[in-house]
């Protein structure tokens, strides 16, 4: 493990605002629960679902019309993912205060669940009646071979690069809900084997109905319509449009341009389950063993903070509550303040990961623990507590754990730049 990597700009982009300040002042606040998404089908009927809805995004407005004309062009205007990630990423080097070009050694990577499916899932979606025709003089392919050319992912990265002027190495990584801490760690390597300066990283997802349909299948969602981390009464989650992105720097790029570093990205641990694709192998306890492992990568002082997953589920949250007990019982240090962020912006599955930990960041820049919203009444079996008020306190360093489908375990540490 080396020293780790520089973090010099942030952005968050969510159903709370498009910018930092917009998303911070608004999660002060607390949060407005979440709206009803209407998706029609081309035989008139509709489905309704429950999101936290991303205010309405204009391209033109945040990109300028110049990229807009080419976002049209290329078929990515309408492109929500692609969108999000590309003003989420313009946002967080403005933070940080650079423009790619020079002689700058410029990384990109980026997570996504589904880069490229939904505008393919939408045209089949909309034509499901007409499938069974044969038109050979229009077949499938040839009418939407753009979106499939999209599912190979690699495009994305080729248009992000184009666009923003990247020119070193650049990576795309689907790890289900824990892919921006992949991500992350991805950045830190380039980083400390000198094959970047600077590395964006950035996470994107839109709630679309076919990712509603699949998880309510699978007792994702919230009956009641409200995510409650860690509450008795809870019953699943909500998804959630948005995007994140974290610029990670080396040490001697920042000082060359006399950047202003936000805080420092030590590392994480990563363990791979394969005992199913949805439900946590309760046995092995490979969570506790991946935050426990982030944990002692601060072996001077305690853990200040730890934002979970949280994501509202019955079993989920009393697993991760579990594991968390068993990491911090055995490494015999006191248990952080744990909180939740899934009730300010909903689940972003892809994304989620990314700007909870863009959340916590601003938390310990300005030295404020966030409650976990909806937490009201504690669960008997869940031997944690939990954030319920916000509360001013000095936070040196803190934890980014997830528990994610497919059996991707992951936890990262920070630490505030003294």
């Amino acid at each position: 493990m080396g020293k780790g990597a520089l973090v010099t700009g942030t952005n968050m982009l969510c159903s709370l605002g498009v910018t930092n300040e917009e998303v911070w002042k608004a999660a002060l606040a607390g949060a407005e629960g979440p709206r009803r998404r209407s998706y029609r089908f081309s035989d008139s009927s509709c489905v309704e679902y429950p999101v936290y809805a991303l205010p309405d995004l204009r391209p033109a407005e945040w990109l300028g019309r110049q990229t807009a004309a080419w976002l049209s062009e290329n078929r990515l205007l309408e492109d929500a993912d692609f969108c999000m990630l590309l003003v989420s990423i313009r946002q967080a080097l403005e933070d940080a205060g650079f423009s790619p070009g020079g002689t700058s050694r410029v990384g990109l990577v980026i997570g996504h669940e589904n880069l490229g499916v939904v505008r393919l899932t939408d045209k089949f979606v909309q034509h499901q009646p007409e499938l069974g025709r044969r038109e050979p003089e229009i077949p499938l392919f040839r009418q939407y071979q753009h979106e499939f050319f999209n599912l190979q992912t690699f495009p994305y990265l080729f248009y992000l690069a184009q666009l923003l002027g990247i020119n070193g190495p650049s990576y795309a990584v689907n790890n289900a809900c824990a892919s921006g801490l992949y991500a992350l760690e991805l950045g830190r390597m380039m980083i400390e084997t000198g094959s970047a300066d600077l590395v964006i990283v950035s996470c994107s997802d839109y709630a679309h109905v076919s990712e509603y349909l699949w998880l309510q299948e699978k007792g994702f969602v919230s009956g009641q319509n409200i995510i409650r981390p860690f509450d008795l009464h809870r019953d699943g989650s909500i998804l959630g449009d948005g995007a994140a992105t974290i610029v990670l720097e080396s040490e001697e790029h920042a000082a060359r341009r006399a950047a202003s570093p936000i805080s420092l990205y030590r590392g994480g641990r990563f363990v791979q389950d394969h005992w199913h694709m949805t439900l946590p192998d309760v046995s092995r306890h490979s969570y506790a063993g991946v935050i426990s492992g982030a944990a002692e990568l601060e072996p001077d002082r305690e853990i200040d903070l730890l934002v979970p997953h949280g994501s509202g589920s019955t079993l989920w949250d009393r697993y991760e509550a579990a594991e968390i007990q068993r990491a911090f019982g055995g490494l015999e240090r006191p248990l952080p303040a744990v909180t939740a962020f899934k009730g300010y912006f909903g689940h972003l599955l892809g994304a989620s990961a990314m700007i909870e930990t863009v959340l916590m960041l601003h938390c310990m820049k300005h030295n404020m623990l966030l409650p976990a919203l909806n937490h009201e009444y504690p669960d008997p079996k869940i031997k944690i507590q939990i954030q319920t008020q916000a509360v001013s306190r000095p936070i040196r360093s803190a934890v980014k754990s997830v528990p994610a489908y497919g059996g991707f375990h992951a936890a990262v540490l920070f630490n505030k730049l003294e």
